[in-house]
Formats: C-alpha cells, structure tokens, sequence
C-alpha cells in the first residue's frame, strides 16, 4: 500500500500498488492520512519524496473498483473528502514536497504532483486530466491548482481535451520542473533534496510558507507576513551561525533554530 523510508531527514513516500496503477483506494488513503498528520508536526524533517511503485505509473488517481460500491452523494463526498485533506495537507506541509514522476500522472494522479514544490519527471512520463472524457471533473482540486500553476489558458486547454502531454511538453508549460533521462528518478529526487541542506530550515519553511501566501492573500498582507516574519530569522541561530561561517570561509552548520 504505502512504503517509507527515511534517509538524511528526508522521507521518501512510495505508493505501492502498481498492479492497480498505484491508485489512491481506501487503504492506501488511510496509510498517507497517518503517515502525513506525523509528518505535519515533524520539525526535523527537511524534505518530502512522492513516487509510485514499479517503472509504468506514478499514480492513475483514485480506486475505480471501490468508486462503484458508493451509491449516493453523502458517501461519495466522504470518500473524496478524505483525499482531497490527503492533497491539501501534503501541499500544506512546511518543508519542500518533491514528486519524482516515474510514470503515467492521470487523473487524480496528475492533481496529486500539482501539490506538490518541485516536480521531477522521467522521459517516459506521460500527464494528463481525462475527466472530462468520462463525465466528471477533477475532483481533488486540480483545476485551481492548474489555474495558479499555469493560467486558465494552459488549464482549459489540457483539462476540456483530457489529452496527454508528455514530459518535455509538461516542462515546456510549466507543471513540471526537470526531466530526468538517465538517473533514477528517485536518486535524482534525493539529489535535489540534498541540495536544500545547503539553505538554513527556517528559512525554507519561512520561504515556502510566503509563496504559497501570494496565490492565497493580497499583496499587502504578503508583505506583512514578510515583515513578521524576517525579525525571527534575522535573530535565529541559523542566521548567526551563516554569519560565522561566511567570516570562516566554511559551510555553515545549520540546526533549524
């Protein structure tokens, strides 16, 4: 269902089914609710990896199987209730969230890699929004998401077509950061992740916790939540001990305080 592993204070989260397309079903939406409501409160956590099993799909979005067991809208609105706080929360998380897309992103697949900061992708990839095609629309709050991401243009295009994009095209409008031809995907992913080490925690967590604020509030209020925020930091350990390193000509040690 869901894999984890830890390495270097960056977890690394596996959807596990790619026998089903490494769907979202019930089991698997219980395993990441539990899994990210502790990493929610973890302060040494650096950075979060989502990936798929298997080298064919990154995630083809929800269960169709168990979709056909809800028979009205109160149960169907609970199902997708719980996924949608799956999509909110990991977006909401204060340290950088990567997608490492080793494969089809369709569907609620696709509205998954758009919560999250930096989205790697292999070659092969291929990223799309058929709901449409099948009567419905993106039900995790995708289309917002697409919206901020890339304008409404962009997202009318892909989401009224339900046609696939492959990875440089999805590049090329900006849903997805790098294209990764010949390392692993996850390996890449960790290498990136390693390199925010060189930034002091704070100050990504303050960093991310401003840009998410610029879709959300007015420009006035963004800047004072800047404003609010840059005494903390100034007067931080992690400030003072760049500061050292600098006059040292050495990498400084951050601890997060």
């Amino acid at each position: 269902m869901l894999r984890t592993e830890r390495i270097d204070n960056i977890e690394l989260l596996i959807l596990d089914r790619p026998n089903a397309g490494n769907s979202i079903g019930t089991g698997l939406t219980t395993a990441l609710l539990e899994k990210l409501a502790l990493l929610k409160t973890d302060s040494q956590l650096h950075a979060v990896i989502i990936t798929g099993a298997g080298d064919k799909f990154f995630c083809t979005g929800g269960d169709i199987k168990e979709y056909q067991t809800i028979k009205d809208k109160e149960s169907l609105n609970a199902h997708f209730d719980r996924t949608r706080l799956i999509m909110d929360t990991l977006e909401g998380l204060e340290c950088p969230v990567i997608s490492a897309i080793n494969g089809y992103a369709l569907g609620g697949g696709a509205e998954l890699l758009l919560c999250t900061d930096y989205r790697m992708s292999v070659k092969t990839a291929e990223i799309g929004w058929p709901q449409a095609r099948l009567g419905i629309i993106p039900a995790w709050n995708g289309i917002d998401r697409l919206v901020r991401d890339c304008g409404p243009r962009v997202a009318s295009k892909l989401m009224l077509s339900g046609k696939r994009i492959d990875a440089e095209e999805a590049k090329r409008l900006g849903i997805i950061d790098e294209v990764i031809e010949k390392e692993n995907i996850v390996d890449a992913a960790f290498s990136y992740a390693r390199t925010l080490k060189d930034s002091a925690p704070l100050a990504l967590r303050a960093t991310k916790k401003i840009i998410k604020a610029c879709s959300a509030k007015p420009p006035q209020e963004v800047r004072k939540l800047q404003y609010n925020i840059f005494p903390d930091l100034w007067f931080s350990d992690d400030h003072k001990e760049a500061e050292k390193a600098f006059m040292e000509k050495r990498k400084p040690i951050f601890t997060g305080r």
